[in-house]
């Protein structure tokens, strides 16, 4: 049986950074939103917001076309992106007509230190033009979003991890429960709390 793994959750929590961990742990393929996305950005282009939500529309049904490949080769797989329920819902439904497991990390933290860590990243980083069309340097409208994404229904088995630091990342029990996902065979539906929702 196959294993897709999906890493979602708040914005400046890291998740890149700890998908490359897992996928070096595993041995497994990793594909990013972000990086999907700029390469559509450079190639198609775009002139507002609108047409930046197209290109993340796009983004996301590519993510699935790669994992119905992976799953003809019933080969691992690690998601990352800002997955939406709809988006969580047709990976759920192709994880089932292709024999796989899936397992999604939930990563959230407290809103000021992500819109902190938000801002550093902004202006210190070189982000592709892709992900500078929003408004989320104003922290309102940072906290808005945040608020509305964690109303996303995530079906199947999920753990909540609080990253407030990236601590996380190399956390043993983290590491151990995703290690029992990735390595064991154990799909009984569970959702484990190591984040006080």
């Amino acid at each position: 049986m196959g294993k897709l793994l999906l890493i979602m959750g708040d914005l400046a929590m890291g998740k890149s950074t700890f998908a490359n961990i897992l996928s070096k742990r595993y041995d497994t393929n990793v594909f990013f939103k972000d990086s999907i996305k700029e390469v559509l950005g450079d190639t198609i282009g775009f002139s507002n917001r609108e047409e930046n939500k197209k290109l993340s529309n796009a983004t996301a049904e590519l993510m699935c076309f790669i994992f119905s490949a992976f799953g003809k080769l019933n080969k691992n797989l690690i998601l990352e992106s800002n997955f939406h329920t709809d988006e969580l819902e047709k990976l759920h439904k192709l994880a089932s007509e292709n024999n796989y497991e899936v397992l999604t990390l939930v990563l959230h933290g407290d809103v000021e230190i992500l819109h902190k860590r938000y801002l550093n990243r902004m202006q210190n980083e070189n982000r592709h033009p892709v992900h500078l069309s929003t408004t989320f340097d104003i922290y309102d409208d940072f906290k808005d979003f945040i608020e509305y994404s964690r109303t996303e229904e995530i079906p199947g088995n999920t753990i909540y991890i609080n990253a407030d630091d990236f601590s996380y990342q190399t956390d043993k029990a983290i590491l151990e429960k995703i290690d029992e996902f990735m390595k064991g065979n154990d799909n009984k539906k569970q959702t484990i709390a190591l984040l006080e929702r």
